[in-house]
């Protein structure tokens, strides 16, 4: 099986250091991170990503500016936010955003 490639943006390094640790604790995903925006759009251009989840810390225009750049290198790009609330919460949201793809469309706000 292939494993699904994340990228997480966290602007706050304690909290990304914590999402990715969770998300590669399960054998089928592989999760990259950025705390900034310029570190996440050139990883983005490196890499095929399946899913961008979108931590804490980052505001707005930040927000809009990164998923106007992800949609027009990829227009199937699936784009969730994370609030916090434990692993279980965070595997939940990457499982529906997932499943939510096996329909052909996706980006879970």
């Amino acid at each position: 099986m292939k494993k699904i490639n994340i990228l997480v943006i966290c602007n706050h390094e304690e909290i990304l250091q914590t999402i990715l640790r969770l998300i590669n604790n399960n054998e089928n995903w592989k999760a990259v991170g950025a705390n900034a925006d310029e570190k996440a759009i050139e990883l983005f251009h490196q890499h095929a990503f399946d899913l961008v989840l979108l931590g804490s810390g980052i505001n707005e225009e930040a927000e809009n500016k990164l998923r106007k750049i992800f949609t027009h290198q990829n227009h199937d790009i699936k784009i969730i936010q994370h609030f916090g609330g434990g692993s279980g919460l965070l595997s939940n949201e990457i499982e529906a955003a997932l499943s939510d793809n096996k329909n052909g469309n996706f980006n879970v706000e």
